[in-house]
């Protein structure tokens, strides 16, 4: 005789009416609630905070610290991991948790050397016509405090991005915040300069001209004891000054490249001030 074997069925039972509308409800507020801080993200920042990036909008670390405020996130940052890389090459990488409400995520950032951002030139030599001879120094000669601290940079802009949900956004985003594409910085290319500039305030000025030199400097603020990064775009004897490193990466690329820029500036207590930075390939470029 066949052993028979007893078996066991279970019924899941479905979810009631009013269980499924709670869930529902419950769902709804967390979407607004999402919203909500996303439209609050967007609003503390201003269009000097954004940069259009290939047409993609990109939120610089300016923007994230208001952010940051607003919110009151903290964070958690490990020591930085320095690697050494081929050429005499390094790079910094930064880890850190970042909270709100209980909430947190891990975030990454690191920065290497080899930016072109970070290289050195010597222009003390000069070729035959007495036109200086442009020579890059060694990787040794690379400011490791540069590279340090825009790698920092970096870990914090992505760890508040990602915590708010605010990575990936369009300008249709933007917009309902009151933040346009045509207000906010721009690093583009433009061939023979017949593009249209996409910023230019009332009473701004334009200069088109070689880059010579890119510098930064760095200090601490006496009133607030809160750091400062600046930079200069030179052109022959012409001066423009800026705290964005994104529009500073623009003045280096066309130095390398030997393109040059078209700047629109204002001119103030403090010199002249980048309101944007295009590259202008000339004529025949690719």
């Amino acid at each position: 005789m066949a052993e028979q074997v007893a078996t066991q069925s279970f019924d899941v039972p479905a979810l009631a009416d009013d269980t499924l509308l709670q869930v529902a409800e419950r769902a709804e507020k967390r979407i607004d609630a999402v919203n909500k801080i996303k439209m609050l993200a967007l609003r503390v920042t201003g269009p000097r905070d954004w940069v259009d990036q290939g047409g993609k909008p990109y939120l610089q670390s300016s923007g994230g610290e208001k952010v940051a405020r607003l919110f009151g996130i903290s964070w958690t940052i490990s020591e930085p991991k320095l690697e050494q890389e081929e050429g005499g090459h390094f790079s910094y990488t930064y880890t850190g948790v970042f909270s709100l409400s209980g909430a947190s995520i891990e975030a990454v950032g690191t920065r290497s050397s080899k930016d072109g951002f970070f290289k050195k030139y010597d222009y003390s030599q000069k070729d035959g016509n007495g036109a200086s001879i442009k020579t890059e120094l060694p990787s040794s000669e690379i400011d490791k405090g540069d590279v340090k601290k825009s790698a920092f940079t970096n870990l914090i802009g992505n760890g508040i991005t990602r915590l708010l949900g605010i990575r990936n956004l369009t300008w249709e985003d933007l917009a309902a915040a009151g933040i346009t594409r045509e207000g906010a910085g721009k690093v583009d290319y433009k061939k023979g300069g017949q593009k249209k500039e996409d910023i230019k305030t009332e009473g701004a000025l334009e200069f088109t001209g070689d880059v010579t030199d890119v510098r930064k400097s760095s200090g601490v603020n006496k009133k607030t004891q809160k750091p400062w990064t600046s930079y200069k775009v030179i052109c022959g004897e012409t001066e423009f000054g800026t705290f964005s490193e994104t529009f500073a990466l623009v003045g280096t690329e066309a130095r390398d490249s030997a393109q040059p820029v078209k700047i629109t500036y204002k001119t103030g207590q403090y010199g002249n001030e980048i309101e944007a930075i295009t590259i202008v390939l000339r004529e025949g470029a690719e």
